[in-house]
């Protein structure tokens, strides 16, 4: 009897240990996983998300500017956005804890900073709200301080510099952008031939490059400058066919217009304009077409009365357009035309009372690149109509 309860109680003894170690087994699995939640800077007490904002720029000399699209990616998110132009961006949606933000833009070195801790329910701010800065490769670096050169037209440095891009990184990113601004500056600097041989590199060597369009109608200004309007004709057409959505196609029209009215081509030419004005109304080439298509009325083939029809299309279809790249209207020039269409059909009172509309309506404005008011200009149209054919005949017995 007694033998049997110390057999009993021994397997009791030999037992208790093993079942004491498999009943707080979970409580060590849980502790790991704390850790291991705690060391990948999540919080499964606070599981929330927050957000992320920062700004992001490039140092230029002493000063800084910013860096727009930039990828902004965040570890433990699928969430990404971009920098806006001026550097900024928001990053929503992220898990609360210690997180790695990754930066990336082409020609830029990629940048990561570690340890950016994200707080749930606010917007954060990376490094209390100061810029990152991000630093360009070499070959960037020399673009950015190329195209500073430029803003700041001071364009020998700016194509040292660019020349130095093409030739020094021939693979880099920026080579046909350097390319292409070698050969736009200079046009601008008026050295056309050399120019137009730059441009004529760039499609030689980068032909699928973004800057192709622009290059090929570079070429055509060149050739228009210099007088040779055959071929530039030739150049702006090969806008139109080769790049149909290039945003340069209005222009090209425009030009291959003026090529034609130059060369004495007026039925062309007035047929160009309209193409232009047909399929691109909104474009701020069309207003100055519909004028020149009265000028051409007028001037070039003395048909008064379908130029004051052109002209009038002109002020009724764009009565606040400008010319490009001016701030002067073109309503007033086109009203200064109908007046003088009048006046040679001798219609002296509707020229009076059409010159009349500028000296009323347009008493600031100028035309034509003159710097002598245009209502001044009718003003005197006025007098001199009112005194030679308006005014009553003189009594001889008087």
């Amino acid at each position: 009897m007694s033998s049997k309860i110390f057999k009993i109680t021994k397997t009791l003894k030999t037992k208790t240990p093993f079942s004491h170690m498999h009943k707080h087994k979970p409580n060590i699995l849980l502790f790991t996983i704390v850790i291991l939640f705690l060391l990948t800077g999540c919080n499964p007490f606070n599981p929330g998300e927050g957000a992320l904002e920062g700004v992001v720029q490039r140092q230029t000399g002493n000063s800084y500017t910013p860096v727009s699209d930039v990828l902004i990616s965040i570890s433990g998110s699928t969430s990404t956005t971009y920098t806006d132009h001026n550097g900024y961006f928001l990053l929503n949606d992220i898990p609360a804890g210690k997180r790695t933000l990754t930066l990336i833009k082409e020609g830029y070195i990629t940048l990561k900073l570690l340890n950016v801790y994200i707080e749930p329910s606010i917007i954060n701010k990376v490094f209390f709200g100061d810029p990152i800065v991000l630093k360009p490769k070499e070959d960037t670096a020399l673009y950015n301080q190329a195209m500073d050169y430029l803003e700041q037209k001071r364009y020998q440095d700016a194509r040292d510099a660019f020349v130095e891009l093409r030739n020094t990184y021939p693979d880099s990113v920026w080579a046909d952008d350097a390319q292409y601004y070698i050969g736009n500056i200079y046009e601008i600097s008026g050295l056309y031939i050399v120019a137009r041989d730059e441009y004529s590199r760039l499609l030689l060597y980068y032909p699928s490059s973004s800057w192709a369009p622009a290059s090929r109608l570079g070429i055509g200004n060149c050739y228009y400058q210099t007088g040779d309007y055959f071929n530039a004709k030739i150049q702006y057409q090969s806008v139109i066919d080769n790049y149909p959505f290039s945003d340069l196609i209005p222009f090209a029209h425009y030009r291959i217009a003026w090529c034609n009215r130059i060369l004495g081509n007026y039925g062309e030419a007035i047929d160009g304009f309209q193409e232009l004005i047909t399929l691109f109304p909104e474009n701020i080439y069309a207003p100055p077409a519909q004028y020149f298509i009265g000028e051409i009325y007028c001037k070039d083939l003395k048909d008064y009365n379908m130029a004051i029809d052109a002209f009038h299309s002109a002020v009724n279809n764009y009565p606040l357009a400008t010319w490009p790249e001016q701030n002067g209207l073109i309503a007033p020039c086109a009203y200064f035309y109908i007046g003088y269409c009048y006046e040679k059909i001798e219609m002296w009172q509707e020229a009076v009372y059409t010159y009349q509309i500028i000296v009323d309506e347009y008493p600031d404005s100028t035309c034509w690149g003159e710097t002598k008011l245009i209502a001044i200009q009718a003003q005197e149209r006025i007098e001199y109509i009112i005194e030679k054919y308006l005014s009553p005949p003189e009594n001889p017995e008087l």
